[in-house]
């Protein structure tokens, strides 16, 4: 297996907001006629990115006069630090891809202490619904988040992005059995047999920096996206030997160049 990371710290330069922070929305807009997501949006002092997130349904280049599009009420954050946008939409259980739409002028790796951004609360119960994730069964902290995105890059960083999603179930799944480590830096380094369990442990390319897609998987396996469910192994079958255990495995899935088993 082979690792890397680079994770959303909660450090940084402020980057000022081009709309104002009022409170509250209408949580629904009858739309009239020349009306578009664009105007709706700046009309009620909203990134259009939050609006067109908040309807995912919604035809944008051929709105229908007289239909409903949502509007979302946000709420104004300070940033404190240790804070991310992860972990903040996480306290108020909303999704990283809502908060990143809701603040489309924050780089989210260069959180500055003190300075403010949105969180979209006031969606509807049928978007949350419909947005959900199951939450998953370890903690969301900044230590679990970094060791992930680097075991993810390091193990599957040129594999598609469901092939490192799976990587980082398979270092989750291993948490939950128990015998491997209790956080995901002590599965990710614990020793077996006086051997590392990850190649790029050995190798040291653990130590890698990860790229925005490895971030993006390790957000994924910490809202609860479970592509390889059971899975406790991964190899690559153009690596690995003939002869090794893992090949007596039931396969659970192959994605990429990489194949997940029990």
């Amino acid at each position: 297996m082979h690792i890397s990371s680079r994770w959303i710290a909660g450090c940084a330069t402020a980057v000022t907001l081009a709309f104002g922070m009022p409170n509250a929305f209408a949580s629904t807009v009858t739309v009239e006629p020349g009306q578009s997501l664009w105007t709706i949006a700046r009309a009620h002092g909203l990134p259009v990115q939050l609006v067109e997130a908040a309807n995912p349904g919604v035809n944008q280049q051929n709105l229908s006069i007289g239909s409903s599009v949502e509007v979302p009420e946000v709420e104004s954050v300070t940033i404190k630090p240790g804070d991310t946008l992860f972990l903040i939409g996480k306290r108020y259980g909303v999704s990283t891809a809502e908060m990143l739409a809701a603040n489309p002028a924050v780089n989210p790796l260069n959180l500055q202490i003190g300075s403010t951004v949105r969180v979209p609360v006031g969606l509807s119960q049928p978007h949350r619904a419909a947005q959900a994730h199951v939450a998953a069964s370890i903690p969301a902290t900044s230590s679990n988040l970094y060791w992930l995105e680097h075991v993810i890059h390091a193990e599957a960083g040129g594999e598609p992005l469901q092939a490192q999603i799976a990587v980082g179930d398979v270092v989750v799944h291993r948490m939950q059995a128990g015998g491997y480590g209790n956080t995901v830096q002590q599965v990710v380094f614990q020793v077996s047999d006086g051997h590392y369990q990850f190649e790029s442990v050995a190798n040291g390319y653990i130590n890698s920096q990860p790229d925005a897609e490895n971030v993006q998987a390790a957000l994924d396996v910490l809202n609860g996206d479970d592509v390889v469910p059971g899975a406790l192994v991964f190899y690559n079958p153009s690596e690995t030997p003939s002869g090794s255990w893992v090949w007596q495995q039931p396969v659970v899935a192959k994605i990429g160049h990489l194949v997940f088993a029990k």
